[in-house]
């Protein structure tokens, strides 16, 4: 199975995250976490030697990466495609810097990670937490992030990750497709060191890391009703040795499950 490359599935994902833009905001997962604290310690916003760095945050979301490299004393750029998801961060983050001096200052922009309406070698760091899955042209994001980092700069993604087997990454990524449609592909850890090679990124750091999810608040941020759960619930107990080890489900109350994660950094 590959990724959409459809131009609906930009459509898809504007559709889908305009309508869940609040619950984004809200995310325990996304607003803090490992993930986060690893990518800003790994951007050194507060870097003396790189002061008011201008950093750009790709599809950000909710805000969240932005908002913690602007408490940092970093000037960023947030952009994301989808105009309300845009609105929101705008809120959340301005509500959260409202009391804090310094802080970083955060502008915003609407635009489509895969044609970054910037210069080459604009900014000291590119960010993007928790979205390439939904990008149908990975390699050419990558290549874009590359070209406007600085040289010196760095790139650093955070996304989820699939199994190297085939078949194990076919059946996870059709489990998170059913859940949000907009889901595009979760490439693996060889892959993802290509696009950023490919790119011309020295790659400084890769780590993967597991992060837990309870099934039906996890299934409701995007909307999915009961049948749709009964369902996913339904892939988690039917799931082959090779998926079930790759997301280790469990059941109670809720189902329970992994979506592995990885962190990578590239200088430029």
């Amino acid at each position: 199975m590959a990724p959409d490359t459809t131009p609906d599935a930009k459509s898809l994902s504007q559709q889908q995250f305009g309508a869940h833009a609040a619950s984004y905001v809200t995310s325990a997962t996304h607003s803090k976490g490992y993930s986060l604290d690893r990518l800003v310690e790994f951007v050194q916003p507060a870097d003396q030697t790189r002061p008011n760095q201008c950093a750009l945050d790709i599809a950000t979301g909710g805000g969240h990466t932005a908002l913690a490299l602007a408490r940092h004393g970093a000037w960023i750029v947030a952009g994301d495609l989808t105009h309300p998801m845009l609105l929101a961060a705008r809120d959340h983050i301005a509500a959260a810097l409202a009391d804090q001096n310094p802080a970083g200052i955060v502008r915003y922009a609407q635009f489509d990670a895969e044609r970054l309406p910037f210069p080459a070698d604009t900014f000291a760091a590119v960010t993007c937490r928790i979205a390439p899955h939904h990008f149908p042209q990975v390699a050419e994001f990558v290549r874009e992030c590359a070209r406007v980092c600085a040289p010196g700069g760095v790139v650093a993604v955070v996304d989820q990750l699939s199994p190297g087997d085939p078949q194990a990454a076919r059946y996870v990524n059709a489990f998170e497709r059913l859940r949000d449609p907009s889901h595009g592909w979760a490439y693996n850890e060889v892959e993802w060191q290509g696009f950023f090679k490919g790119a011309g990124l020295d790659i400084q750091h890769f780590e993967a890391f597991d992060t837990h999810h309870d099934l039906t608040p996890w299934a409701e941020r995007m909307g999915n009703d009961a049948a749709t759960i009964t369902r996913l619930r339904a892939m988690l107990i039917q799931a082959p040795a090779p998926v079930a080890a790759w997301m280790q489900p469990t059941f109670a109350a809720d189902a329970r499950f992994v979506i592995r994660q990885f962190l990578l950094v590239g200088r430029k």
